[in-house]
């Protein structure tokens, strides 16, 4: 028997695709903000334990009044081909930034599908935070949902999985109709071939970014995909403005879509087949705020891919330029290395 199943801890071998003891399908591997979250945290002002007081956890500690802590304000997440980091900054009270992450293998073949997902929650709303956890997560279900061979096509399962995230922000309790938790989206469909070939399917609703890194001169050039549903980038893409002055302005990260009331959840969407090796960053406005510029993030990012300290450790370089620039809103940077394989 090889390894024990992360589940149930029923041993499990190397051959199976399911665990016979409770069924989990062993061929995903998966993890996110909501697998992070701890209920009993003690809390970071008085250390008292909230299992310390009767009745239901309170957002706030009855002793000291600070809000209580729940395991997100940093979250790490490694699973290999794929990671992120999320991060509270230093000013924002709690981390309304989510992330989802998993792959998914065909058999013991190379080919394999990862998904990814990013949610920046809109901090004017109620809740922000549960936004963005529930839409990553629903995302990440379609994405990596069993099935490579039917009719949906990458965008098709991509679209969907905007969808049920949409549908996952709107089932969500609020105090009225004006104050609806909502949140930013940004989402990766990877689909690899056996023969090393690789389909990025990314979409995006509000100013989450995708950008592919990398280094100077490849055949790929390192670049941003994804095009800001905001006010300053729709006022300069309208010729009123150029960027400097759109982004100067006090309305330029005013977003005009995101998934919630009030807002068609109308995603836009790319595909990229690249013909050369490099890295696919998703990321909140935490990031990109303080590093906007591609080749600036392949930079930091491939330097500590290229050292093979993994895409972990690329994710939290990231998130640290992001701190130390002064960390004014949550950080999250999900780290995708791509290797395309020369044919033989």
């Amino acid at each position: 028997m090889g390894e024990p199943c992360p589940h149930c801890a029923e041993p499990i071998r190397s051959i199976d695709q399911f665990c016979e003891g409770c069924g989990t399908d062993l061929r995903v591997r998966r993890c996110g903000t909501v697998a992070a979250m701890g209920a009993d945290l003690p809390c970071r002002g008085c250390g008292q334990p909230f299992s310390a007081y009767a009745g239901p956890i309170a957002e706030y500690c009855p002793s000291c009044g600070l809000r209580r802590r729940d395991g997100t304000d940093r979250v790490e997440i490694d699973l290999g081909p794929l990671a992120g980091v999320s991060d509270r900054g230093y000013v924002h009270a709690r981390n309304e930034d989510a992330m989802a992450l998993g792959h998914r293998q065909w058999g013991n073949r190379t080919a394999g599908r990862l998904g990814a997902v990013v949610c920046d929650g809109v901090s004017t709303v109620h809740s922000p935070e549960l936004a963005s956890r529930a839409a990553a997560e629903a995302a990440l279900d379609v994405l990596l949902r069993a099935g490579h061979t039917t009719d949906r096509t990458a965008e098709h399962r991509t679209r969907d999985a905007v969808a049920a995230a949409a549908r996952a922000v709107s089932a969500l309790p609020a105090p009225s109709d004006r104050n609806v938790p909502s949140c930013t989206f940004v989402s990766a469909l990877v689909d690899r071939s056996d023969a090393g070939l690789s389909e990025i399917t990314v979409a995006w609703v509000g100013d989450s970014r995708a950008y592919w890194l990398a280094a100077a001169g490849t055949a790929e050039p390192a670049r941003l995909l994804t095009a800001d549903h905001s006010w300053a980038a729709e006022t300069v893409t309208a010729g009123v403005l150029d960027t400097a002055t759109a982004m100067a302005d006090d309305r330029a990260h005013a977003i005009t879509r995101w998934l919630g009331a009030d807002s068609a959840p109308e995603p836009g969407v790319v595909t990229l087949r690249p013909v050369g090796s490099g890295v696919l960053l998703l990321c909140s406005d935490g990031l990109w705020n303080y590093l906007p510029d591609a080749q600036e993030l392949a930079a930091v990012t491939l330097q500590k891919i290229e050292r093979g300290t993994g895409s972990l450790n690329a994710a939290a370089a990231l998130t640290t330029v992001a701190l130390d620039a002064g960390g004014g809103d949550n950080i999250t940077a999900v780290v995708i290395p791509i290797t395309v394989r020369s044919p033989s």
